[in-house]
């Protein structure tokens, strides 16, 4: 599995947009650069977590984030919740974790014609100048992801809000960049993520506007990303947060 270094990404400038927030984003670019990277593929845009909106972030995103979950012939697929119930509009209410394959993959998301896809036939629409962030929603992943990335030529990060779930891939790898998810406590996630050797942290945005997180992850050499934005005026506010990038529902025009 060839990788890239989680650092190793395209820059876009928080600037050039017009209106009241023209000032704000002017002022953003002199202070840091931020990635933008598809929150379940401009989830506010298109059908989440699906190849169709894999496919449209790819041009618009500096990087793209997918849920990845278990369905009960054992196929790891990308759906966030653990129910169909809200991806469906309660058409289908069944657990993820209980669908055979051939059963969720004709399963319409919404009023959509979009499916659930397999994570196989996400990592084959990545394109190898898109970094993909698998953000794993449950534990018991580990072996069956690390098989899947042997023949993935892009550049991965693994998150995931549970310290169990990423330590379970770091037992089996040390070349799969890892990143921790948190809203609360910064001081414990930081050093959580420490214990997992990640290069990463996810903070909430709520965490980079009242705390010192981005200063501290830095400082112990972490890369911050926060979530989840939706707007580029907010994505200006936090690029004076010094954020590494922001996870966005939107494609963010202007930034």
């Amino acid at each position: 599995m060839a990788l890239r270094s989680h650092l190793s990404r395209r820059r876009i400038m928080a600037g050039g947009v017009v209106g009241s927030a023209s000032l704000l984003f002017a002022t953003a670019a002199r202070v840091r650069s931020v990635d933008v990277i598809a929150h379940r593929g401009f989830a506010a845009e298109r059908p989440e977590n699906t190849l169709e909106a894999v496919r449209y972030a790819v041009s618009l995103a500096d990087g793209i984030e997918v849920d990845v979950r278990r369905c009960g012939s054992g196929e790891l697929v990308c759906v966030h919740d653990e129910t169909l119930e809200r991806l469906t509009g309660g058409a289908v209410a069944d657990r993820v974790g209980r669908l055979d394959w051939e059963e969720l993959r004709h399963v319409s998301i919404g009023s959509s014609d979009a499916r659930v896809p397999r994570l196989a036939e996400v990592l084959e629409a990545v394109p190898p100048d898109v970094r993909l962030n698998i953000e794993l929603k449950e534990r018991g992943l580990a072996p069956d992801l690390l098989g899947l990335l042997e023949d993935f030529d892009g550049a991965v990060v693994v998150s995931s809000f549970d310290p169990t779930a990423l330590w379970q891939v770091g037992s089996l790898t040390d070349n799969v960049p890892l990143a921790y998810i948190f809203s609360e406590a910064p001081g414990r996630g930081l050093e959580t993520a420490a214990d997992l050797e990640c290069v990463a942290v996810h903070p909430s945005t709520g965490l980079c506007y009242e705390t010192d997180i981005v200063d501290r992850a830095h400082e112990r050499g972490f890369a911050v990303n926060a979530w989840t934005v939706d707007s580029g005026l907010e994505a200006a506010r936090l690029a004076l947060t010094d954020v590494d990038g922001v996870f966005s529902d939107v494609s963010l025009p202007g930034l």
